[in-house]
This record gives structure tokens, C-alpha cells and sequence, in this order.
């Protein structure tokens, strides 16, 4: 068996940490140790994710960086880690018992593997209006081909194509593909449950974040001067993307108006802000 070293950079996780880690500590897949990179934590996550690994004789070690997002994080993990495979995964992130092991089947049968993804990944918290209205299905297992975020790869090869590029924020996982466009595998039946943003600050937050990712991900926000004046153009017609985007769902009969205003007022900011922080201020980071 192959020892494998699980990645999961945290930043103010202490809701979710605890549950994440009691999930790994059930998988039929037993050799491995958990790396958390402390992305600059203000609350308990830390304390909370050494107690759970006690509590389940799992090997943790914890280590920490100025707050700088979750790709710098598993550089750094990836740097420290002893296993021969690298896994990442999010302090929000919980799994079917025979995640860990089906992940990295097609890796340890086949040497031409260069690392996988899951085949279907679902919000649980949709029982919420703001998250349900994120989305149930975050990955289907027929949209799992297209996946580009590698959940588990050769650590000798992450390392030696540099890692994850931060410039990318959200979307850093992504970047073996946008350097090199190198795809995973899909591994099979392996399920992950994951969370949406339940409030409109979590909304703002995540949207943010994405927003910045968009300097980086689209031709347009890569010319200096159209950038600029795409991003101005877009706050001034925010409150018309905001009503438009309600009036499609009322014409789909999604009638519940208030809260999609707020919703997608908060989304929709988010993005602009996201975009304007990387454009103007060159910050990635959610």
C-alpha cells in the first residue's frame, strides 16, 4: 500500500472541520495522514481539527502561512507531505466510505495516471434558500469528464510542474490545466458531499471570490485598458443584470422574488468586487 497525505488548507472552518475529519476516519482506505494548512485562522478550526484526529487515532500534522488562499496552502502541504500520493480536498468537504480508496485506485493500477477527480459531488445543505439556489449538483456524473481539479495526483509530478498558481484564486486547482492543459481521470463511484454559502455575507464572500479568478480565466479582463472598462461598465449596469436575472426565473416560475433579489444582488456584487480587487489591487485570496 501506498501511503497517501491528505491536503486541506482551512480559513475560519471551525463548523465544518470536525465533520470532515470524522468522515476520513471512516474510509475502507486506512494509510494515510492529514495535513491542515492553516491559512491564517482567526477562529478554533485549529484546536477542533487536533482534537478529532486524536479522537480517532488519525495522524495529523498542522501547519501554517499568512492568510494568501487555499492553492498556496497545498503547495505548501504537498511540500511537507510523506505520501506518494497527494490528496486535496476542502475543511467542508464529507464522503462515502470508499471515497479515499476508489480515488486512488486508477493511480496505483496504472502508471500512466497522472492523478483523478470524483465522478459526483452534491450540496447537502439545499434545505436553504441561498444555497439551494447555488445549485444541489455540483458535479453529475455526466459533467465529470470535463472536470479540470485534479483531487488526487502524483506528488512527484505536482511538485516537479510547480504546484498550484495562486493567480488563479478560485480557481487555482485548475491550473494544471491552464499551464499545461493536462486533465484527471475520472475515478468511479466516488461520491463527495459538499456545502453551498447559506447566508448572503457567505453568497458575497464565495462570489468574491470567483470574481477574482476572472482575471486570469477570461481574455477580456487580460487587456489593460478594456479590462478596466468592462469591469466600470458592469457596476453600472449591475442593478439591470439583477433584475434580469429575477425576471428569467419569474418567467420560469420561480416566484419566490424577494429573496432572489437579495440573492443575486449579493452574487452579482461579489463578482464585480472579485474581479476589481484582482483588476485594481492584485488580491486573490477569498
Amino acid at each position: 500500500m501506498h501511503k497517501l497525505s491528505i491536503v486541506i488548507p482551512v480559513y475560519d472552518e471551525a463548523e465544518e472541520i470536525s465533520n470532515c475529519i470524522n468522515s476520513l476516519a471512516k474510509q475502507t482506505y486506512k494509510d494515510f495522514e492529514i495535513i491542515i494548512v492553516d491559512d491564517g485562522c482567526t477562529d478554533d478550526t485549529i484546536v477542533l481539527a487536533k482534537n478529532t484526529a486524536e479522537n480517532n487515532n488519525l495522524n495529523l500534522k498542522v501547519l501554517k502561512q499568512d492568510h494568501g488562499g487555499p492553492g498556496l496552502g497545498r503547495n505548501l502541504g504537498s511540500k511537507e507531505a510523506q505520501g506518494d500520493i497527494l490528496i486535496f480536498i476542502d475543511a467542508d468537504m464529507t464522503f462515502t466510505d470508499n471515497y479515499i480508496e476508489n480515488l486512488t485506485k486508477p493511480i496505483l493500477k496504472h502508471d500512466d495516471v497522472l492523478g483523478t477527480t470524483h465522478d459526483y459531488e452534491i450540496a447537502v445543505n439545499t434545505d436553504n434558500i441561498y444555497s439551494a439556489l447555488w445549485g444541489k449538483i455540483r458535479v453529475s456524473k455526466e459533467d465529470a469528464p470535463n472536470v479540470k481539479i485534479f483531487r488526487a495526483i502524483r506528488k512527484d509530478k505536482f511538485l516537479e510542474l510547480g504546484g498550484f498558481d495562486p493567480k488563479y484564486s478560485y480557481a487555482d486547482d485548475q491550473t494544471l490545466w491552464f499551464k499545461y492543459e493536462l486533465t484527471p481521470t475520472v475515478a468511479k463511484d466516488t461520491t463527495c458531499y459538499h456545502k453551498n454559502p447559506e447566508t448572503l455575507r457567505g453568497t458575497y464572500k464565495q462570489a468574491r471570490w470567483i470574481g477574482a479568478s476572472w482575471k486570469e480565466r477570461f481574455f477580456i479582463f487580460q487587456k489593460p485598458i478594456m479590462s478596466h472598462l468592462v469591469s466600470l461598465l458592469c457596476f453600472l449596469f449591475l442593478p439591470f443584470m439583477i433584475i434580469g436575472k429575477v425576471f428569467l426565473d419569474m418567467k420560469k416560475g420561480k416566484m419566490d422574488i424577494i429573496n432572489r433579489t437579495k440573492f443575486y444582488s449579493y452574487k452579482f456584487t461579489g463578482y464585480l468586487v472579485g474581479i476589481f480587487r484582482a483588476l485594481f489591487l492584485q488580491r486573490f485570496a477569498k
